[in-house]
């Protein structure tokens, strides 16, 4: 069973129970009400993260259309594991039917930008717009870092696989094609400027929102994935270098500290332990470092202030 059909088997419709002779008790807290009609087990959506609870919204939408649907922008995105940064996760986007006059209502909005039979596809179970036209739809409609942040993995993905038949025409000059082929001028400047800044460098949704809110502050664009080599051998990389001011910084999200597949097996207490002896051992290539996270990522005054604490300036003050 694929993720998505153990999505939909995991809702329950009104219909359903009442062939059982059921009928919903979201009130007894056995069941959690995704949309009119359709519930899952609470016990299920409290134990999801933030994309999965979205993904069984995606699946209630669906379950109660008569038709297939295609979806796009956000909700293609999800499926596709774009990063989503910000609080876009709340409507569910689909095509909306050729000359239909359907409107965004109840938790679903429409898009009547036509789009073509080849730039629908399925992956992981629904239907989808394409991975090129996903991403091209998302960076004319999110804030610049957000964008950003999808610029930089879609490029990343293109360049560790670039057989991939979904990851064709995702280079930066055929992103850009694409933005200039889809009617209406909506969000094309904005979609140029982030795809002309993304780097497939980056190494977390977190660290491109980090770079685009530095230079929307005003500060020199840093080296990225910078490494510096270890007394004894081997090398440790820095997120963010500035060897002109003797500066590194480094995004820390809190999975690094917490989640199984970054602790391999250490304790939260070692992974500190840990870090900490590699930001020493950094700190004799460069004398100062700044540090921050998720909070201060997306809050442009709160990353400005660590930043400055480490001795840099911007180049330009912020408009």
């Amino acid at each position: 069973m694929d993720s998505t059909d153990r999505r939909r088997a995991e809702l329950v419709t009104t219909r359903a129970l009442a062939l059982e002779g059921r009928a919903p008790r979201a009130s007894s807290g056995e069941l959690t009400r995704l949309r009119r009609g359709v519930f899952v087990n609470s016990e299920t959506w409290r134990s999801a993260g933030h994309d999965e609870r979205y993904l069984m919204r995606v699946s209630a939408v669906l379950e109660t259309r008569r038709v297939d649907a295609v979806l796009c922008n956000v909700s293609a995105g999800v499926v596709w594991g774009l990063p989503i940064v910000g609080p876009h996760h709340g409507a569910v986007h689909l095509v909306a039917p050729e000359r239909s006059g359907v409107r965004s209502k109840n938790g679903v909005t429409w898009h009547h930008e036509p789009v073509a039979d080849e730039e629908t596809v399925e992956h992981d179970g629904f239907l989808v717009t394409s991975f090129r036209r996903t991403v091209v739809d998302l960076v004319r409609a999110l804030p610049f870092a957000a964008a950003v942040a999808v610029v930089d993995v879609a490029l990343g993905a293109a360049t560790m696989h670039p057989h991939h038949p979904a990851l064709a025409g995702v280079s930066r000059e055929h992103l850009l094609e694409a933005i200039e082929a889809i009617p209406g001028r909506r969000g094309v400047r904005s979609a140029r400027i982030a795809v002309a800044f993304g780097d497939p460098r980056s190494g977390s949704p977190g660290e491109s929102v980090s770079r685009a809110n530095m230079h929307l502050l005003g500060y020199p664009a840093p080296e990225l994935q910078v490494a510096f080599p270890r007394p004894g051998g081997g090398r440790d990389i820095v997120d963010f270098d500035w060897p002109e001011f003797g500066v590194f910084g480094e995004f820390d999200g809190r999975g690094k500290y917490v989640r199984p597949e970054y602790l391999k097996g250490r304790t939260t207490a070692e992974a500190v332990l840990l870090e900490k002896e590699r930001e020493n051992r950094v700190r004799h290539h460069r004398p100062f470092g700044a540090r921050w996270d998720w909070t201060a990522a997306v809050r442009p005054p709160l990353l400005d202030a660590e930043l400055r604490r480490a001795g840099l300036r911007p180049l330009r003050e912020r408009r």
